[in-house]
């Protein structure tokens, strides 16, 4: 079973947020192909379903993101770090860009660092979505809280939907093809 764990932060008050690019991505994948999932509800998230991929939302808020781990032991049979992709933004990437990665630290990310506390290791698949370098002058909780403009929105949709196409490529064993189509490029054109 593939795993893929998009981060956020649950409630409509975190919705378009910058913090919640992970959700977005998971509900995104989910509208291009809700006829091959189920919907899903546990203690500690939400998300789709079918025989061989379970889209993840947490609802344990950012900083506890591993908690879903414990909960999805007793519902997955076994948790490969392999199998799972996570989905989260940095403020280190432009908005309009990813980057693909096999595995690596958490990088002053409070949700990533708490998937790798539980999972014990920090080698699983990752993607993080730009959301653009914090502005001289707010402090950074409220800049990764704060709201996407309209036309960050638009950009934003455009990298989803490349986000979406590189997931495909990542569940198909072809994550070096993925790293290679998306890493640094700017994914707001048209093409």
């Amino acid at each position: 079973m593939k795993i893929i764990i998009g981060l956020g932060n649950p409630g409509p008050r975190y919705v378009f947020t910058k913090h919640n690019v992970g959700f977005l991505v998971i509900d995104r994948y989910y509208e291009l192909n809700k006829q091959i999932f189920k919907k899903i509800e546990k203690n500690t998230f939400e998300g789709y379903i079918n025989d061989d991929i379970i889209l993840i939302k947490p609802l344990t808020y950012m900083n506890l993101s591993g908690k879903v781990f414990f909960e999805l032991k007793n519902y997955i049979e076994e948790i490969s770090p392999e199998n799972i992709l996570v989905i989260y933004d940095d403020i280190s990437i432009d908005l309009g860009k990813i980057r693909i990665r096999p595995n690596g630290s958490a990088g002053g990310h409070n949700g990533l660092k708490s998937i790798i506390s539980v999972l014990g290791t920090k080698d699983f698949p990752r993607i993080r979505v730009g959301i653009g370098p914090k502005p001289e002058g707010i402090d950074l909780a409220d800049y990764v809280l704060s709201e996407f403009t309209n036309e960050e929105m638009y950009k934003l949709y455009k990298v989803i939907d490349k986000t979406v196409d590189a997931i495909n490529i990542i569940l198909g064993g072809k994550i070096t093809d993925a790293m290679n189509k998306y890493n640094n490029r700017d994914l707001t054109g048209d093409d």
